[in-house]
């Protein structure tokens, strides 16, 4: 629960005013439900994603909590998200960016350049490449699943959606997330909450978007669990000026939300706390929103790139200085551990939009001002509209470009493919701290797998949610359509045991464990190398029955590098309709020391062998994406 005193120095004013405020978490549930600290009281105790490490493709390993710290209290992220993609999908075919100009680089300044297609169209959208689940709009339900799944995984508190132009709120949109989210909620995932955000002025498109939102959701008390709740009242970014106080049914919305007016501009000075000001995009060194007396600080931003160039707003793709992924103010670097050795990234790393060093220059401003909250911009906008002359640039894209020239953070099928999104995870345990684990050795154990289950009792569950990758059969842009259905053996818990001579699985499904034919079957990933040195598949030395288990056994292999394997042995298994249990000979992975660590991964009904990006999409993985439970 939030509970601070701030002291306020108005811009003018000298006089210092003293105002408590309080942002109620659990002692106003009667007036708005759910508060911030105690979503999913009942279910996400199960499932702790700050329990989870992994090492993406970069070789950067995710904080633990000795690194971070304790949890803080009263620190929260943010994340600026799109409803808009089924609108901008109706009657038109997908276009992407860089795939046009790798094939027409000439196009690059010419807007009549028939590559584009559709010379005649200003501000018609491209994509600057192809996010991981494909052209998707927003009504499909596949995909905000698992974007529950891995934004809440992530750390994030709040979704705040792009209701900016005109009197738009994507009502359809919000409708399919709304319900999804809250069927995840009740399934075990810490959903984010939500809030939108409004026209960046008091105007009267402003005033309606405030008054449909308000009629259409919150006087209707719908999805309160999802409110994001600030300073006792639903939060909403929007200027409270479009409201007349003096009219009763404004009178009733300004006394309902708390607003905080949402600065346009990425170059605003600071601001006080009695301003009420919040910003959604800010260019290195970021503002500092809502200042106090003993310098703390309410809201900063955190951007992947921003579309400015010499203190001025350029298209993405203009001829200047444009700060893409790659930009550093002045002679920035950041270093990370990858195995033994230590690597220095700065702006001339080759593949430097890889590395996100605009986006971590802003992350380590923004937890040295340590701020109340943090505006991260953003998860998925992935479109821009092509325009035939924007801010001075022929042919421009003014919000998104291509891989180095864009601030999405969503995993994408092209070369950045999730190392932004880890990134995203490793920022916000820094911010915010971690949950502690309970170290408790409860794990050694002999157990005999075709014996009682009750030998099981006393060891601790890895638990995942259930349902993670739902039927997928979703209409598109004009030109696709999405169909899937890979989902098969649904993992529900894990445990693990050990002895002298052997680690012990149990693995729980929701259905009965489908025969062991099976393609790509219950097989496990084991890292057992802290050091990263070992050659390895993504940074797992071992696997188990990536070669089809028969009657008798089951066959574990060793990497070789990459996905080349040999076999170093073979485990017994016995299946008692939805469980699963093995034994594995400690010897076969190398885990010989008196000291038995490792991580690991289930997955099942893995599509495309080799490569890691598949565990976003198909069958089932626990936990979600590179993340790996420790044990």
């Amino acid at each position: 629960m939030k509970n601070k005193l701030k002291i306020i120095i108005p811009v003018v004013c000298v006089a210092v005013v003293i105002t408590a405020i309080t942002l109620v978490t659990v002692f106003y549930q009667d007036i708005f439900g759910n508060g911030i600290d105690n979503i999913n009281e009942n279910t996400y105790g199960e499932v702790n994603p700050d329990s989870w490490t992994a090492v993406d493709g970069l070789g950067r390993t995710l904080p633990t909590y000795e690194e971070t710290g304790e949890k803080k209290q009263d620190k929260f992220v943010g994340l600026f998200y799109w409803t808009w993609h089924y609108h901008h999908s109706q009657n038109r075919t997908a276009k992407n960016v860089t795939q046009i100009l790798s094939q027409h680089p000439d196009a690059l300044w010419d807007f009549d350049n028939e590559a584009w297609t559709d010379t005649d169209a200003d501000g018609s959208p491209y994509y600057w490449n192809e996010p991981i689940y494909g052209y998707y709009t927003n009504l499909d339900e596949y995909v905000v699943r698992k974007h529950a799944e891995l934004i809440a995984d992530a750390g994030v508190d709040v979704i705040i959606f792009d209701c900016t132009n005109g009197t738009y709120i994507w009502e359809e949109g919000y409708e399919v997330l709304f319900r999804i989210f809250e069927e995840a909620r009740n399934e075990g995932v810490n959903v984010p909450q939500i809030a939108f955000m409004l026209p960046f002025s008091g105007s009267e498109d402003a005033k309606t978007s405030l008054h449909n939102l308000y009629n259409k959701i919150y006087s209707k008390d719908r999805y309160r669990d999802l409110w994001f709740i600030w300073d006792e009242k639903p939060l909403i970014m929007a200027h409270s000026s479009a409201l007349d106080k003096n009219d009763a049914a404004d009178k009733e919305i300004l006394e309902f939300f708390t607003f905080r007016q949402n600065e346009p501009t990425y170059f605003a000075s600071d601001s006080y706390i009695s301003e009420e000001k919040w910003g959604w995009c800010s260019v290195y060194p970021q503002t500092q929103f809502g200042k106090t007396l003993f310098d703390g600080v309410e809201q900063m931003c955190v951007s992947v790139a921003q579309n400015a160039a010499d203190g001025q707003l350029v298209a993405m793709n203009a001829d200047a200085d444009v700060q893409g992924r790659s930009y550093t103010e002045g002679d920035y670097s950041y270093s990370y551990k990858k195995g033994d050795e230590s690597i220095t990234v700065d702006s001339s790393v080759e593949n430097s939009e890889l590395y996100g060093l605009n986006f971590q220059q802003q992350w380590d401003y923004a937890i040295e001002c340590d701020p109340e909250f943090i505006f991260v911009t953003g998860w998925n906008e992935w479109l821009a509209g092509r325009w035939q002359e924007w801010m001075g640039t022929e042919n421009a894209f003014p919000d998104q470009f291509n891989d180095e020239y864009s601030r999405d953070i969503e995993p994408s099928d092209g070369i950045l493919k999730d190392h932004y999104y880890y990134q995203l995870v490793a920022n916000i345990r820094r911010f915010k701290g971690m949950t502690a684990t309970d170290k408790k050795d409860t794990a050694e154990f002999t157990i005999d797998i075709f014996g009682s289950d009750s030998q099981w009792d006393n060891v601790t569950a890895y638990n995942h949610y259930t349902n993670s990758t739902r039927a997928r059969n979703a209409d598109s842009w004009t030109d696709v359509h999405y169909e899937s259905d890979t989902m098969r053996n649904d993992f529900k818990n894990v445990k693990v045991a050990y002895d002298d001579n052997n680690i012990y699985f149990r693995i729980e499904t929701v259905d009965n464990i489908t025969p062991y034919s099976d393609n790509a079957w219950m097989r496990i990933f084991i890292d057992t190398d802290s050091t990263g040195n070992s050659p390895s598949w993504e940074g797992f030395e071992y696997v188990i029955n990536r070669e089809n288990a028969t009657e008798n056994g089951i066959i574990i292999e060793k990497s070789t590098g990459g996905w080349n394997f040999e076999t170093t042995g073979k485990g017994i298994y016995n299946i008692n309709e939805n469980v699963m249990y093995m034994q594995i000979p400690r010897n076969v992975l190398g885990l010989d020391a008196d000291d038995v660590h490792f991580n690991f991964k289930l997955s099942d009904n893995m599509q495309t062998d080799g490569d890691i990006m598949d565990f976003y999409k198909s069958g089932d993985v626990a936990p979600g994406g590179r993340f790996m439970f420790v044990f």
